[in-house]
């Protein structure tokens, strides 16, 4: 489906028949979907899905909770505490290494946005820099995870930085506040509330560094994919459209968002960072295959070079093989126009990262 700003609701209503909507009188097939971590903007897009039904329009009532890193999501997604989830696709791979089943069923972040922030009046602009600072992490983000590849990849001293370990609340403020000298976080959850501090941050990130792979992507269970194949195409597909819907509708996108979350309701400051949320999400959604394919296609070589990563970097052993970690059969089918991709990249351009 091609998307344009007069087509979404024929669209949604073309999609519903589609995937076999069910009888009004049937009651809606319950699904819980966990975030991998805070509700910021770089998440808008399944608030869209749930305030304009896209989901309700498939028979699901989707449940959305906040989640505390993908090493959680793991392990909650992968016991069955939840249907679906949204996490790094490298932690996801070391955790299926250790038996937990997970399977990724569209990426929505095809740059990676992991990485190590500093403010810039630290003068810490590359991975050197590092060595002798307090460099704060949260045990179960993706950037800890992943910080084994980035500092093989780079050759740095691990025993010469200093790590600090705190609460995924506390990062931001810590940073702030200088009490720390960097921290390792995802693009789009830290610049915005640094900038809405009116504060410069040098991002370092690890793909910049050789540590080249998938980030975010939506995930379940191989026995969800295998015995409810339906679930999935609706689930994929509500999102999807509200994906769709966020890249070209964003301020319209924003105010959805602060109606549905309201722990950002109520300051200007907040909408400042759900906007440089969202438009930084954007920014790492933008990649040659998501465009000639449909969003969230997942680039076969892309995630064989994911999994490589994670066993030559994190030590990964009994990796399954790459395509039994992911499938496209439930993405690629809402796609945009040449002429929609241009002006998404050009309203975005500025949230793009340039290596410093």
């Amino acid at each position: 489906m091609t998307m344009t700003r007069r087509n979404f609701l024929a669209g949604s209503a073309a999609a519903t028949l589609a995937v076999g909507r069910p009888a009004r009188a049937q009651a809606p097939t319950k699904v819980k979907f966990t975030l991998p971590w805070i509700p910021h903007g770089g998440y808008t897009h399944v608030f869209v899905a749930k305030k304009l039904g896209y989901w309700e329009q498939r028979g699901l009532e989707v449940t959305i909770d906040r989640g505390f890193g993908s090493g959680e999501v793991c392990k909650t997604l992968g016991l069955g505490q939840y249907e679906f989830g949204s996490l790094d696709l490298g932690v996801m791979i070391n955790c299926v290494s250790k038996g937990l089943d997970l399977v990724a069923t569209g990426v929505l972040s095809p740059r990676s946005p992991v990485g190590i922030f500093a403010l810039t009046k630290k003068g810490i602009r590359a991975p050197r820099d590092l060595e002798g600072k307090r460099v704060a992490f949260a045990t179960g983000s993706g950037d800890f995870q992943l910080w084994p590849a980035f500092v093989k990849a780079t050759g740095i001293d691990d025993a010469k930085v200093q790590k600090v370990f705190m609460g995924p609340e506390a990062l931001i403020k810590s940073l702030i506040e200088e009490q720390i000298d960097a921290e390792g976080n995802f693009y789009g959850s830290i610049a915005p509330s640094v900038w809405a501090q009116g504060l410069d941050l040098t991002p370092i990130l690890y793909e910049d560094y050789g540590v080249k792979m998938y980030s975010l992507v939506f995930a379940t269970r191989s026995k969800i994919v295998k015995e409810q194949p339906e679930l999935c195409s609706r689930f994929m597909d509500g999102v999807m459209e509200g994906l769709a819907y966020t890249y070209l509708h964003p301020n319209e996108s924003i105010d959805i968002h602060l109606q549905m979350v309201k722990e950002f309701q109520g300051s200007p400051t907040n909408r400042e960072v759900v906007k440089h949320g969202q438009g930084v999400m954007t920014a790492m959604g933008l990649a040659p295959e998501v465009e000639k394919n449909g969003l969230g296609f997942m680039d076969p070589e892309m995630v064989k070079r994911t999994r490589e990563t994670v066993m030559n970097y994190m030590g990964a052993k009994d990796v399954p093989a790459a395509e039994q970690l992911y499938t496209n059969a439930f993405a690629g089918k809402t796609k945009l126009t040449s002429a929609q991709w241009s002006t998404i990249r050009e309203s975005v351009k500025r949230y793009v990262p340039v290596k410093a």
